[in-house]
């Protein structure tokens, strides 16, 4: 039996979706082939990534918080270590909330112990997700069990701040296709491709018809940064173009 069919097998409870992927993750330098997708009994989103010795449970959070246990972050630089805990591993973070996490780790000691972590294992916490690294032998429904406890203490204790994105500097007409079309505003490939296939015919020619009559006056706000970073929203705009030039190509 292969990994793939002993990881199914694993969670064939919640009737998991699989797709092919390829996907690189740089902080355990190992490329993945194979995503499981699948909610769980309480209607927790899950994902299972699956790499050559291990595999990467995945899950939605809502945190100002960032920090890692015993693989330095190079996706949000998560990765100036902190101190070491016996039975939990290296705590790794970005010294933005150093105090907060330290306080944070205390509440999650007995979950994070129960984890039982060797070297090649570990968490990420981001401000969107909760990532636990394990071999593939691991059990994966206690590990599921863990991550719903470990993602109610932490919303609860250090929830997210309101974010509110300054479109200030986008004129008048493209900020209110920004507002009117937001929830398209996927960078992620993956999400992306989920939002279109759930959506309607009339969404996506909504989408396409209100966004293609701006593409160049887009292109020419995109153009006006040069070499300066886009900023929060003109990544949003930017978004929404790729994603327009995508579903016309495929039409």
């Amino acid at each position: 039996m292969t990994t793939e069919q002993e990881i199914k097998n694993k969670v064939k409870e919640f009737r998991p979706i699989s797709q092919e992927v390829n996907l690189f993750d740089p902080n355990i330098n190992d490329k993945s082939i194979r995503l499981y997708k699948f909610k769980d009994g309480l209607e927790n989103k899950f994902k299972i990534w699956i790499f050559t010795d291990r595999i990467k449970l995945e899950t939605q959070l809502a945190t100002l918080l960032l920090f890692s246990i015993n693989f330095p972050d190079k996706v949000c630089l998560a990765n100036k270590f902190l101190e070491e805990i016996s039975g939990i591993g290296k705590v790794f973070t970005d010294n933005s909330k150093d105090d907060q996490i330290q306080s944070c780790i205390k509440l999650l000691t007995d979950e994070l112990k129960s984890l039982n972590f060797d070297n090649s294992e570990g968490l990420i916490i981001y401000r969107n997700s909760l990532q636990l690294t394990l071999k593939n032998e691991r059990q994966i429904l206690p590990e599921i069990e863990t991550c719903n406890r470990i993602k109610s203490i932490v919303e609860l204790n250090y929830p997210d701040k309101i974010y509110r994105i300054n479109y200030s500097e986008i004129p008048n007409d493209l900020r209110q296709l920004i507002v009117e079309f937001d929830s398209w505003a996927i960078s992620n490939d993956l999400e992306r491709d989920d939002k279109i296939k759930e959506a309607t015919s009339k969404e996506i020619n909504d989408l396409i018809l209100n966004i293609e009559p701006k593409f160049e006056q887009i292109k020419l706000f995109l153009d006006g940064f040069k070499q300066k970073p886009l900023t929060d929203g003109a990544i949003k705009l930017q978004n929404l173009w790729e994603l327009v030039i995508e579903l016309t190509l495929d039409k």
